[in-house]
């Protein structure tokens, strides 16, 4: 009987096929479980609660007549009794006139500088151009960053840096021509003084204290006398109220180097302690943090009242008023992992009573993440410190452990049937 070669060729058929199949589904599955992952690293996370609330000071405006505002003093610096703080300008062009006069000073004040160098002997060029470099290069990074409080000093500097380098090398005559430059600026400045002087009142501290050359309104409104009478509901119907700055002000002065905070929290925060210091985040655009000591606190019906005081920080605070904050309880430090990287492992206990010798299982979460580690998922288990809506705040259970969670390590976010040991790349 002929033997069929049907058979055979069916055999290989199906084996083709499944060769194939076992391709395909493995292409799949590799595709299918690409690792994501991202890196852990450390972070200090800010605990703490958001509230609105007024600055509170011991203030003394300062009357004036009208005129356009010229500060002496720097905004927060300190005055004396009898001290000049400001000059009050009946005419508007003053002001302009005050500024060439600061001008022409700062170039005397230069000049001179670069004189009595010729005259003590000759300078390193080398380190000029050094000096002057790096003030340009100081000046780049300030308008990079916004930053335009140290701006105006450091243009000075550079440019008494140019002319100290201008006229040190250049010939014998250099001072002779520094001179008569020096002499010209100064009748200048003496007939700009002279003018300035006829429109211009100077206007003197009549008590001591810190300066501040705007008034809000507020300063005869609110003062550390209304303190022990304020309630929840009061101190709400206090920060709905607007208030413009005084007409006629020369400025304000802060008697006292201690200021408040009163501030209105959420109802269900009873967890403050008076007594303890707390960190304050003022918002105002400088994201200024100060340490405050809680004074006193009332709880509400919708506010919780709360009262910080600190003599610290006055100078950099006096153009601040009614604020939102962010009061910080504590600051937990710990590795950032994104939300999608924990994972929980529930595992099942058994526990012996000691007494009767009974035994009992439950279920017990085991939280953790899986670290790409020589191209293996390796496990570790860790204690969450806070949860946010995009991340955790985290630290390994045993901080002593070989193998626990560090910062830099490459957490997996996404891939199937991950466990212990597994290989992932």
């Amino acid at each position: 009987m002929k033997e069929s070669k049907i058979a055979p060729k069916v055999l290989v058929a199906v084996i083709f096929l499944a060769v194939v199949a076992y391709l395909v589904l493995s292409l799949v599955q590799g595709l299918h479980e690409e690792v994501v992952t991202a890196n852990a690293y450390n972070y200090t996370q800010d605990v703490g609660v958001e509230a609105r609330g007024i600055i509170i000071r011991s203030e003394q405006p300062l009357t004036g007549d009208g005129g356009y505002l010229d500060m002496i003093l720097a905004e927060g610096e300190k005055a004396a009794v009898g001290d000049p703080v400001a000059l009050l300008y009946s005419d508007p062009s003053a002001l302009t006139t005050r500024q060439n006069i600061n001008s022409l000073t700062d170039e005397i004040e230069q000049l001179q500088f670069v004189l009595d160098s010729l005259n003590q002997g000759s300078q390193d060029a080398g380190a000029m151009d050094q000096q002057i470099l790096q003030y340009v290069t100081q000046l780049r990074s300030l308008t990079a960053s916004g930053d335009l409080s140290a701006l105006e000093d450091t243009a000075t500097d550079l440019r008494a840096a140019v002319f100290r380098r201008a006229y040190t090398f250049e010939d014998s005559s250099a001072a002779d021509q520094l001179r008569a430059l020096i002499a010209s600026k100064q009748s200048q400045l003496a007939g700009l003084s002279s003018s300035l002087g006829q429109v211009s009142r100077t206007v003197y501290a009549p008590v001591s204290g810190v300066y501040s050359g705007q008034t809000d309104g507020w300063e005869m409104v609110v003062s550390p006398a209304i303190l022990d009478s304020l309630t929840p509901e009061s101190l709400d119907e206090l920060l709905r109220e607007q208030h413009s700055p005084t007409p006629m002000s020369a400025g304000k002065l802060i008697m006292s180097s201690t200021w408040y905070f009163a501030a209105l929290l959420p109802p269900n925060d009873r967890e403050l302690n008076v007594g303890s210091t707390y960190s304050i985040s003022f918002s105002d655009g400088t994201y200024q943090r100060v340490d405050m000591k809680l004074q006193r606190v009332e709880f509400g019906d919708k506010n919780t009242l709360a009262i910080f005081a600190t003599d610290a920080d006055l100078a950099t605070t006096t153009l601040m008023r009614v604020q939102t904050v962010d009061v910080i309880a504590e600051q937990l430090t710990g590795v950032r992992i994104p939300r999608k990287a924990l994972r929980i492992i529930t595992e099942v206990e058994e526990t012996t009573d000691p007494e009767t010798g009974a035994t009992s299982s439950k279920e017990v979460n085991h939280y953790g993440v899986y670290c790409v580690i020589s191209a293996q998922a390796e496990w570790k288990e860790v204690h969450i410190l806070y949860t946010d809506d995009t991340y955790y705040l985290v630290r390994p259970v045993d901080a002593t452990a070989r193998n626990r969670l560090r910062s830099g390590d490459v957490v997996i976010l996404s891939g199937s049937d991950l466990y212990d040991g597994k290989v992932v790349r």
